[in-house]
């Protein structure tokens, strides 16, 4: 190749490239986008010009970008900018109030306070706010908390005024309105209706309030050596590839996206000629997401309607995802995926949090990939251990045994359910233990456990295989975009208890540097 073609090279670099061809390296060059050569520096030495950028690594390790194969980014915008009512400032429902009451006096009367991450469980009170607490704290103002999961929220009686929500109002299909045993009043509590609040609101923030809370998620994103993400919104249309496309020619998200299509506007999509797999190395249509949930005490949507759903998108050229918490939920959803299968489509299985023997063996036949969450160990393993019956517990997010099952396996934050630091979810894969340090379920880690290459590899070339475009980026290879993130320890060679504590150093995307610290 020609040294005038070389655009940025990286030496003196520990490379782990995720392929099994060349595992490490010291030196990769770049030409405008894509990797050119991976190998020595006498590999490229010769071939560098004048015009070609360098970066001398200082023997840190240089890896692939991660790739974050579930997250939700108009959520993390929105809980960088909301206010937080976390376990550690909402330990109670009157701390919760005085969060709440105290944003409310900042703002105009009759504007939204939005509220993030409150924790029923972890409240001394061990509960919900209810709509009668909130009006308590933010008379004049429409309140609305998410809760920590993301599947519930909380309002206040001006809120759910707004929303249409009273005495009489049913449940829409697959959510759950809580209502109080004695009165049939609703409660303000709401469970898996986030697509009907925003159907009957519409957007309740402003253009620079929404822009200025992606701007801050995407920097995260940068921050944490992510230079990719598959955005897994339910309700994903046209209009939201727009705006991601907007936001990325605006500079202010500098990843890549993959989005995933809401099966129920699969048909905008057609009409404006984009099918599965379209777009560009920046923005690419992803697979249809289907909800399947037991929030209502059966499966919504049936088993019927499920294969239905399945149908549907497959004609269309869509692989679903199909999101699914419990044991029953995935072994429906895998039975449906055996019995709807399309050669060349691969579906996935969204979280698989209760991998039990039975579900990864169901899945293992489906043939589909799994998309799960091993830093929900890392960050809620202390719950985890308090509400969850102990004979489940080994089997919460069962990474290694779906790999020894032979399932492809990838990893994603589900941001922001929970922070997308890359570093906590490899930790909690390798060592099945959380923050603390505490081992989700001592009788069984070590049956859990993966290798850090596997860890690394889940968060990285996997990521991109499940997403279908392995042939473009997941492993630092030549011909591939290049996407690194430099970090300042080596986790092959660091103890265990040290990889949540790994940062990056500088993060490059498309041969670009988008973030460094140095």
């Amino acid at each position: 190749m020609d040294a005038h073609n070389f655009s940025l090279a990286l030496v003196n670099a520990n490379v782990l490239t995720t392929d099994a061809a060349l595992p490490s390296a010291e030196s990769v060059a770049v030409a405008g986008d894509r990797i050119a050569t991976v190998g020595s520096w006498p590999d490229i030495r010769g071939l560098i010009s004048k015009s070609t950028s360098i970066i001398d690594c200082q023997r840190l390790t240089l890896l692939p970008g991660f790739i974050d194969a579930h997250i939700h980014l108009s959520g993390l915008a929105r809980r960088l900018r909301d206010l937080d009512c976390g376990p550690a400032r909402a330990p109670c429902i009157a701390a919760l109030q005085k969060l709440v009451r105290n944003q409310a006096v900042t703002q105009a009367a009759g504007s939204w306070v939005h509220g993030h991450g409150y924790d029923d469980r972890r409240m001394a009170d061990g509960r919900h706010p209810s709509r009668w607490d909130l009006d308590v704290a933010a008379p004049e103002h429409p309140v609305w908390l998410e809760h920590r999961s993301g599947h519930a929220a909380a309002l206040n009686s001006r809120a759910m005024e707004l929303a249409g929500i009273h005495c009489y109002t049913p449940d829409p299909p697959g959510g759950v309105i809580e209502r109080d045993p004695n009165t049939g009043e609703p409660t303000g509590v709401l469970y898996e209706m986030h697509g009907f609040l925003r159907g009957r609101l519409g957007n309740v923030r402003g253009p620079e309030e929404f822009e200025t809370g992606m701007r801050a998620a995407g920097n995260l994103l940068n921050r944490y050596g992510i230079t990719s993400v598959q955005d897994a919104g339910a309700d994903n249309g046209i209009e939201r590839w727009r705006t991601f496309r907007r936001l990325q020619s605006d500079g202010v998200l500098k990843c890549r996206i993959t989005m995933f299509a809401g099966t129920e506007r699969l048909g905008e999509f057609e009409d404006a000629g984009l099918v599965f797999g379209c777009g560009d190395a920046q923005l690419r249509l992803g697979h249809a997401k289907i909800m399947l949930t037991l929030t209502s005490g059966a499966l919504y949507p049936s088993a019927k309607e499920l294969s239905s759903l399945l149908a549907e998108a497959h004609r269309r050229g869509f692989p679903v995802a199909i999101h699914c918490i419990e044991e029953e939920a995935i072994v429906a959803a895998a039975e449906a995926l055996s019995a709807n299968s399309i050669p060349g489509l691969v579906d996935r299985i969204e979280h698989c949090a209760e991998g039990t023997p039975i579900a990864a063996q169901a899945v293992k036949r489906s043939g589909a990939a799994v998309v799960t969450n091993p830093g929900f160990i890392y960050h809620n393993g202390a719950a985890y251990r308090e509400d969850v019956e102990e004979e489940l517990l080994p089997h919460l997010y069962p990474t290694s045994a779906l790999h020894r099952a032979d399932v492809a396996v990838a990893f994603g934050s589900d941001a922001p359910v929970i922070d997308p630091n890359p570093w906590k979810a490899i930790y909690s894969a390798v060592t099945r233990r959380d923050a603390g340090g505490t081992a989700l379920n001592s009788e069984s880690v070590d049956a859990q456990r993966v290798t850090v290459e596997d860890a690394l590899r889940m968060h990285t070339a996997a990521g991109a295989e499940v997403e279908g475009n392995s042939q473009a980026k997941g492993s630092i290879t030549a011909g591939k975009l290049a996407d690194f993130v430099l970090v300042n320890a080596d986790p092959l060679a660091v103890g265990e208890e040290e990889l949540p504590e790994i940062e990056a150093v500088m993060t490059v995307v498309g041969g670009n540097v988008v973030w460094s610290n140095v």
